[in-house]
């Protein structure tokens, strides 16, 4: 589609602009689906799907420990890490590709950029792969999710701190966890890290704040 008029924008892939622009295509709507980053935002990217990939690994580490329990004995257990890294990253590319290949929907017009509002119904986007487009929509929506915020924490700054994002690269088990927040992400990743480590539960190196 060339720049115009669209019934609808709909600027991010977030949980909501995954599905929402589909639906209006297929109701015969004009949509103009803004991405700059990868597709699928948060929840494909660094949220659901990296996540419970990894804890699916913890689990299943944790399960061959408690094995004798069942009378399964299966010898020492051990994770690799950069594999548990790796078999995520494959599972989030799948996702990826799976929601990309469902937008060939006729009507949905697939931009990929940095959108601004240049007016109350109008954006302008600088795109990827250079250059700009400008369009407009009475029904603009943003759904371009969320990102971690370093923490307003004194001394912060002179350690190493991971996030929510940089947690799930790492490439080994670190020796010492401290979690900052016992929120629904934090103890995710406190169950994660406990059940990956190669200690007695008595002594995991985790500890959530």
């Amino acid at each position: 589609m060339a720049d115009g008029h669209y019934d609808a924008i709909v600027i991010g892939t977030s949980q909501g602009g995954r599905f929402l622009p589909l639906e209006l295509a297929k109701a015969g709507q004009r949509v103009a689906l803004v991405e700059r980053g990868p597709l699928g935002g948060v929840c494909v990217n660094t949220g659901c799907t990296p996540t419970k990939t990894m804890v699916a690994s913890a689990r299943l580490a944790y399960q061959a420990r408690r094995g004798a329990e069942y009378g399964v004995h299966v010898g020492p257990v051990s994770v690799d890490l950069a594999a548990v890294r790796e078999r995520k990253r494959a599972m989030v590319a799948g996702a990826r590709q799976n929601y990309a290949s469902r937008l060939t929907q006729d009507g949905l017009d697939l931009i990929e950029g940095e959108a601004h509002f240049t007016g109350p119904k109008a954006v302008e986007i600088a795109l990827t792969g250079g250059g700009t487009r400008q369009i407009s929509a009475p029904v603009i929506v943003i759904d371009t999710g969320t990102r971690p915020k370093p923490p307003a924490i004194a001394g912060a700054g002179d350690v190493r701190v991971l996030d929510s994002t940089s947690i799930m690269e790492l490439d080994e088990l670190p020796e010492h966890l401290i979690i900052l927040g016992g929120g629904y992400i934090g103890l995710e990743f406190a169950r994660c890290s406990a059940g990956s480590a190669a200690r007695s539960p008595s002594s995991r190196g985790v500890r959530v704040c």
